[in-house]
């Protein structure tokens, strides 16, 4: 990895024929591309031996650029090559919880240090690629990742280019930094109400709570209390007050749609400060609530958590409620475009 504090030695490069490169340095790396393999042959700053030229053109390389070290010409071509510019900007546009690496073929990689939800300022992002010499390639917005995951990578796109130019980049994007940053999980405690006189009778096993628990631990909360309770409106409402008063977050299971005794929507509502949305254009579990009461969420979901067991509305809500986002309906109404998930597809046997 560079260091920002490293004194660089400038260097200048040609072209010449693989046979004229013995004994010099690469200038950049040298890769090969088949079915099999992608990645680099020879690394930047590879001295080039006399048995690699036939390696160099087996890989289709007849000519390579090489470096030229000159502190006398430094003046004269202000400019930085493709493995100092990518690391540089990838410093600059980051923010919290990540950090960047150099990496293979003059690209730097942006990883996480946290488990967490990726942030990307959109509107930076499209500048950056819009001006056809650097590119950067992130995750999603609110992608979970891992300590030690992918979160972006910087490319540039010629081989060296002016510092100026980069100066330039870099003042355009001064008022929009961090670009590029990762929200860690907290550990939240949550409550969970589990709805339904046929459960609340024992008539019915529930097998809401190892979903909903395993939907928890894996977005770094925990799931601390649970309480069974009959379709009766008051009775749901009152479990929802004593939670919201224990816990951090509330997830209420069961009577989400418009059967006669589906009463959690309405005990949501009547009992929230605000509700946020009833009814998500997403497949699986469009019949969900979200809502808030006294600044904590509130999260009513169906039973059909029970059949998309490994990817539902909880997979969607939980890391950034988890992170600490506060979740508007100006966030969950766009969903519609993509909210046909392969989950709903393969589970209705339509995939």
């Amino acid at each position: 990895m560079f260091s920002p504090n490293k004194s660089l030695v400038y260097l200048l490069f040609k072209v010449v024929k693989a046979e004229e490169a013995v004994g010099k340095r690469l200038a950049f790396d040298v890769t090969k591309i088949n079915e099999r393999f992608k990645g680099a042959v020879f690394k930047r700053g590879h001295v080039v031996r006399a048995e690699d030229v036939e390696i160099l053109k087996d890989s289709g390389h007849y000519y390579v650029y090489v470096e030229e070290e000159s502190e006398e010409l430094k003046n004269l071509r202000d400019e930085i090559g493709e493995v100092e510019a990518v690391y540089e900007l990838g410093r600059f546009i980051v923010g919290d919880n990540v950090e960047v690496h150099e990496a293979d073929e003059g690209k730097a990689v942006i990883t996480s240090k946290v488990k967490g939800i990726v942030k990307i300022n959109s509107e930076a992002l499209k500048a950056i690629n819009t001006s056809g010499v650097f590119v950067v390639v992130t995750r999603r917005n609110n992608d979970v990742v891992d300590v030690g995951s992918t979160v972006g990578i910087v490319d540039l796109i010629p081989l060296t280019i002016p510092r100026s130019y980069l100066n330039y980049i870099k003042d355009l994007l001064s008022n929009s930094v961090p670009v590029v940053y990762v929200k860690p999980f907290n550990n939240l405690r949550v409550g969970l109400v589990i709805t339904g006189t046929e459960i609340f009778e024992g008539r019915v096993e529930d097998k809401a709570y190892p979903v909903v628990k395993d939907k928890v631990v894996k977005y770094g909360g925990v799931l601390e209390g649970v309480v069974k309770v009959p379709d009766d409106k008051e009775v749901i409402k009152s479990a929802i007050r004593e939670f919201i008063n224990s816990y951090d977050v509330v997830i209420v299971t069961g009577g989400m749609s418009v059967d006669p005794t589906d009463f959690t929507p309405k005990a949501i509502a009547e009992v929230s400060d605000e509700v946020v949305i009833y009814g998500i254009p997403i497949k699986p579990n469009t019949m969900t609530m979200v809502a808030y009461l006294e600044g904590k969420p509130i999260i009513g979901v169906s039973s059909a958590i029970i059949y998309f067991r490994d990817w539902n509305v909880l997979d969607l809500l939980l890391p950034r409620v988890m992170a600490g986002d506060r979740i508007f309906k100006e966030d969950l109404i766009t969903l519609g475009e993509g909210g046909l998930t392969e989950a709903f597809l393969k589970g209705m046997g339509r995939y």
